[in-house]
């Protein structure tokens, strides 16, 4: 099992982050990819929250996501199908320290036979460390 962790406190309010993450077609702000929304919510959820299927298209690849959980202090979503990892789990938490929200990322999954261990991982880190520096100069841009 591979799993990566990325941390960075940012000038916003959870409420304020939650509302970027899970504005699913606007994400590629934060990430290198795109992303397009192929199911809504259930019912009762935040748009973009519980239930959401989103087509994420990245190096040439494109995969399902779905939201499992989205609150104003945790966002969870797994990669659909098994590609391109395996028993994927991705956990955002939100921690509101006074004007600022730490905001942890991590990913848990397997990589598959073709891609060795030590490459996805790094892959992921750089995307997630990016992604939050991303999010944090949104928020921030001096």
């Amino acid at each position: 099992m591979i799993s990566v962790q990325y941390q960075k406190t940012i000038q916003a309010s959870p409420d304020q982050i939650f509302t970027k993450l899970i504005d699913h077609e606007n994400l590629n702000q934060f990430f290198n990819a795109s992303f397009e929304v192929v199911k809504p919510q259930n019912n009762n959820e935040p748009i973009g929250g519980k239930g959401c299927v989103r087509q994420i298209s990245l190096l040439g690849i494109t995969f399902l996501e779905e939201i499992i959980h989205a609150s104003e202090r945790e966002i969870r979503y797994r990669v659909l199908n098994n590609f391109p990892v395996k028993d994927h789990l991705g956990v955002i938490t939100l921690q509101p320290h006074g004007k600022h929200t730490t905001v942890t990322y991590t990913i848990q999954c397997n990589s598959p036979w073709y891609l060795p261990g030590v490459l996805l991982r790094r892959i992921l880190a750089n995307d997630i460390r990016n992604c939050l520096d991303k999010l944090g100069a949104f928020y921030d841009p001096s």
